[in-house]
């Protein structure tokens, strides 16, 4: 389950239950305060899953997001030790989905 909510310095931020930091994390750093960033990401899910598109894939800032017919993974770049997060195509839309609704709610 995710969770937002605006810092102090009005940023957007995620928090995510346990085994799903790196999604939050990824949200925060990667798609970031970006509507029109994260509705790409949207399109690319969207054409993964009708299998207009083998795979897709994005280096951001601190991640590399892979979309495949079986899956996402988001890879985290800085840190060698962390293990990769797995997730279901519409586990990362409804996530995203999400990121979307709150940064479009102010």
């Amino acid at each position: 389950m995710l969770r937002f909510h605006r810092d102090a310095a009005g940023d957007p931020r995620a928090h995510a239950g346990k085994g799903r930091e790196l999604l939050a994390r990824w949200l925060e750093s990667d798609v970031q305060g970006s509507a029109a960033s994260a509705r790409k990401v949207l399109a690319a899910i969207d054409k993964v899953a009708a299998g207009k598109l083998d795979d897709w894939e994005r280096t951001g800032n601190a991640y590399t997001l892979t979309l495949a017919p079986d899956g996402a993974e988001i890879e985290p770049d800085l840190d060698e030790e962390a293990e990769p997060l797995h997730l279901s195509l519409a586990e990362l839309r409804e996530a995203v989905v999400g990121w979307v609704e709150f940064l479009e709610k102010d």
